[in-house]
């Protein structure tokens, strides 16, 4: 067998090395496809892509509140670059060694939040002796943000799109479901993306 891509996302660092070593230890066999020289230089290139660190062994990560004069994301249009996601919350989770010793202090700024939300109800941290697999540090950042808007937006447009073609109704109407359902559902779904849009207000 032989193993020609394999997507993983942000998934990767979570997983490690041993899953990389057995896709491509399949991929090595006589039958393969691709010789034993491709598959080390693809699984190498792999192992960088999902697995590289920092030289001191941590995630290089920073918390940038938006400079004073720079437009939140919820003044800004759809279609240009976002630079900043307004938080309705947050919470990270911290695992492993040393873990109350974190600074999460810049996760505590207000810039960071909608102005309707105090910090102190905005940002929870959970916190665990505990590792995560074989990792002995790992942290988890679950945010309720802005980050959401331009995908949603493409969804829709695009629901929008096969709705006004008429695709896949007649499977939805025989069983009852009409085109008004459809129409409420979009209006309600719009709202949602202008509430995102608007929390830096």
């Amino acid at each position: 067998m032989s193993i020609v891509t394999v997507q993983l996302g942000q998934c990767g660092n979570q997983i490690g090395f041993e899953v990389f070593d057995a896709l491509f230890s399949d991929s090595h066999c006589p039958q393969g496809l691709c010789s034993k020289r491709e598959n080390e230089a693809y699984q190498a290139s792999c192992k960088e892509r999902f697995f590289s660190e920092e030289e001191n062994g941590g995630i290089d990560w920073q918390v940038r509140p938006p400079l004073s004069g720079l437009p939140t994301r919820g003044k800004m249009s759809l279609n240009k670059e976002f630079h900043f996601n307004t938080s309705i919350a947050n919470l990270v989770i911290l695992r492993g060694k040393d873990v109350h010793s974190a600074e999460l202090g810049a996760f505590k700024d207000p810039a960071l939040y909608t102005s309707w939300l105090e910090p102190v109800h905005a940002f929870s941290v959970w916190k665990t002796q505990r590792a995560f697999s074989k990792y002995e540090k790992s942290a988890a950042l679950v945010s309720n943000s802005q980050f959401l808007v331009k995908p949603l937006d493409t969804i829709v447009g695009k629901a929008w799109n096969m709705f006004a073609s008429k695709a896949y109704i007649h499977q939805y109407t025989k069983f009852g479901i009409e085109e008004e359902d459809f129409l409420d559902s979009f209006t309600l779904l719009e709202q949602v993306i202008a509430s995102y849009c608007n929390l830096g207000f």
